[in-house]
């Protein structure tokens, strides 16, 4: 049996959790940022293939305790077989990770631990790997916090968000794919009603919403770093294969409800589109441009999500003009969403007043929720509201009568 660690966006570990208990996964702890998990060698492809909430994949090497000295630590990596995982004629790096440590900076710990790597294959006569951070042929992660220390293994490759389906648009967005599938996964974006984002940007949460409705693997056609390990296990490619076999023989050629996006900027359309075409959505995904406080509802009860823009394209330079232009944006978005029979209202965002601009929570079915993230350098809150049916409403009619 092995261990991994999945890293993801602090806050979205409820999400990870889920998606590994349906991979059969077990022995599952949550780290907030991270979550461990135990399983069978397929675990490994199987988590990169069908994960949607994770950025990376990890392969735990090894777990040390009682780590007190930088010595203690290159005692215990000395004593590590990473010929069994690089030798001359490869390439590698080291990513470091510390928290409540003597070393205090990151970049010197990976030198350090890159020595230790070198001079052991050295004295076993195995000659000397180049050093490659971009695409190298294995990544070694260390955590060290405190007296315990994790030695992984990056599995991954490339961070999972880059679905791909975002290339020439890349730094236009700041919500990355994987919190967009975390965001949709625990407002419970119910994949059977119709859904639009009026908010849309470059379209991330449309398309993480149609790949959900759609069944479709966000790893199915890419490559993963563990595909360039040297004397890799066979029972990983034969795993792997059988992941994409599964992937594909799992999807949906139609989706169960229609999916809108929109956006008032003609920027984003460009974008959305270009994005929409490169995930293979032309078919499923209607795009238009309209101001989000308008924009039709692609069909009764629907999910409304959106991330909330935080005023940098609601108004000019002048401060006050950008409050209370982003403050009317709020409230008459809030007003749209009260009105829509039936809705389901997933909305994200870092500004701290867009609940009470919202106005929601008076209007919405039962008790509103709200979750806490990090997205980027902000952190912002997701906040849904189930809003009443016509039968609801005309019943509290009758009851106020």
């Amino acid at each position: 049996m092995i261990e991994i660690i999945c890293t993801c966006a602090r806050g979205t570990s409820l999400a990870v959790v889920h998606e590994l208990r349906a991979l059969g996964a077990v022995d599952i702890v949550d780290e907030d940022a991270a979550v461990s998990a135990k399983g069978e060698i397929d675990l490994i492809p199987r988590a990169n293939v069908f994960l949607r909430t994770v950025s990376r994949v990890l392969l735990v090497i090894d777990r040390f305790t009682g780590i007190a000295t930088p010595e203690d630590l290159i005692d215990a990596l000395s004593r590590v077989p990473f010929e069994e995982r690089i030798d001359g004629k490869g390439t590698f790096c080291v990513d470091a990770h510390l928290k409540d440590t003597p070393w205090t900076h990151s970049l010197y710990a990976a030198q350090r631990v890159k020595d230790v790597v070198l001079d052991r294959l050295r004295s076993l006569g195995h000659g000397r790997p180049n050093i490659d951070t971009v695409r190298p042929s294995v990544r070694f992660v260390l955590s060290w916090r405190g007296p315990d220390v994790v030695l992984a293994v990056d599995t991954s490759g490339d961070a999972l968000h880059k679905r791909g389906y975002r290339n020439g648009v890349e730094g236009r967005a700041p919500l990355k794919e994987t919190l967009a599938a975390a965001l949709l996964a625990i407002g419970h974006a119910d994949v059977s009603r119709p859904f639009i984002d009026p908010c849309c940007g470059t379209g991330t949460l449309a398309i993480e919403q149609a790949w959900r409705a759609l069944q479709r693997a966000p790893g199915r056609d890419r490559r993963f770093g563990f595909e360039r390990w040297k004397d890799r296990p066979p029972a990983l490619d034969r795993a792997l294969a059988l992941a994409r076999t599964e992937a594909k023989d799992g999807e949906r050629l139609s989706l169960p409800a229609p999916l809108h996006a929109s956006d008032w900027h003609n920027e984003a359309i460009d974008h959305v589109t270009q994005c929409v075409r490169q995930a293979g959505l032309d078919k499923h995904i209607v795009i238009s441009r309209v101001d989000a406080r308008a924009a039709p509802m692609p069909g009764e009860h629907p999910v409304i999500v959106a991330n909330l823009p935080f005023g940098e394209r609601l108004a000019n330079n002048r401060a006050g003009g950008n409050r209370l232009q982003l403050e009317g944006f709020y409230r008459t978005l809030g007003d749209r969403c009260a009105a829509v029979d039936g809705a389901r209202v997933i909305l994200f965002s870092a500004h701290e007043h867009a609940r009470w601009w919202l106005h929601l929570d008076e209007r919405a079915v039962g008790k509103s929720r709200r979750w806490r993230f990090s997205a980027g350098d902000l952190d912002a809150t997701l906040y849904r509201y189930d809003l009443p049916w016509a039968s609801q409403k005309e019943a509290a009619s009758k009851g106020r009568d």
